[in-house]
């Protein structure tokens, strides 16, 4: 039976009054828990508290998927908002309608929150979206109430994002990097966040933690970088917790979470400003190594390694 539940700040999502928690659980690295540690650290996440869980069929192979639909029985489903990333790297309904068929089905669920479109980081990707027809599956599900809210994820380049933003759809939510690197190198904070905010959409952050190099490369601490991208205008942040001694951390994080104040945040700008200036610690923004083989594919590119 689920634990009696822990309440994290809720803040809301854009337009819409529904709240959720401040931190999500990003589940890229997941499939490395096995089936019983994936359950484990998807209740242990949510009896903590977290509201907001990613999934997506690249994952893991598929197997993340379906892991998390066992974790999501006994009523567990109903405490948390799936946002679902369409890894249709075509952009082409056919692919996006069975890929969401087949995520409804490993889940065990007739509907998710949020239709993402995950990896929006090539240029062309925002004529794909809107061309091939990957954006007319994502509403025809909405009018079907199997999907509530439509959003994209890039964290390539600021550009790619703004131009698919100018294409004039009125966008849910935007997932994108928000850390005190990005904003000294192509940063989203800077160029992409004020825009989403002015549209009225939902604010979803990502690589809060730099994709790893933060804390390695010893700048800056991990539960000061999370904090940081809190004191952001964010409804929530992603974080990736793979083990539960790293989950456990998080939830202490996001439950004691006070805001920076504006000195506070210029000061972490400017300790990270030293070395972010040519993207070292932000290789998701300059490399391949962090893009998903199907995405490399669909474009033409060689698998990263």
């Amino acid at each position: 039976m689920p634990k009696p539940p822990v309440t994290l700040e809720h803040r809301a999502l854009g337009r819409r009054p529904t709240g959720v928690s401040i931190l999500g659980l990003g589940t890229r690295r997941l499939a490395a828990a096995g089936q019983q540690g994936t359950i484990r650290l998807v209740r242990e996440a949510i009896d903590g508290g977290v509201g907001l869980l990613e999934v997506a069929p690249e994952y893991g192979d598929g197997r993340t998927e379906r892991w998390i639909g066992l974790a999501l029985r006994d009523g567990y489903r109903e405490r948390v908002q799936l946002l679902w990333q369409c890894c249709a790297h075509l952009r082409d309904y056919k692919t996006a309608m069975l890929q969401f068929e087949a995520t409804l089905g490993h889940l065990k669920t007739d509907r998710v929150e949020f239709w993402s479109f995950h990896e929006v980081i090539y240029d062309n990707d925002p004529d794909w979206i809107y061309d091939h027809g990957g954006l007319d599956a994502a509403q025809e599900a909405r009018e079907q109430g199997r999907v509530r809210d439509i959003a994209f994820h890039g964290e390539k380049s600021p550009h790619i994002a703004l131009k698919l933003l100018a294409r004039g759809f009125a966008w849910d939510a935007v997932l994108m990097p928000l850390n005190p690197f990005d904003a000294s190198f192509r940063s989203f904070e800077k160029q992409v966040l004020p825009e989403v905010v002015r549209r009225g959409a939902a604010v979803i952050g990502t690589k809060a933690l730099a994709g790893g190099a933060i804390p390695a490369g010893k700048v800056l601490k991990a539960e000061d970088a999370l904090r940081y991208a809190w004191s952001l205008p964010v409804s929530s942040v992603l974080v990736g917790c793979d083990t539960p001694a790293v989950l456990k951390r998080t939830l202490k994080g996001a439950a004691s979470f006070k805001a920076f104040h504006a000195g506070e945040m210029d000061a972490m700008r400017q300790k990270a400003r030293v070395t972010a200036g040519d993207g070292r610690h932000e290789r998701y923004k300059t490399t391949q190594e962090q893009d998903g083989a199907a995405g490399l594919a669909a474009h033409g590119f060689a698998p990263s390694g």
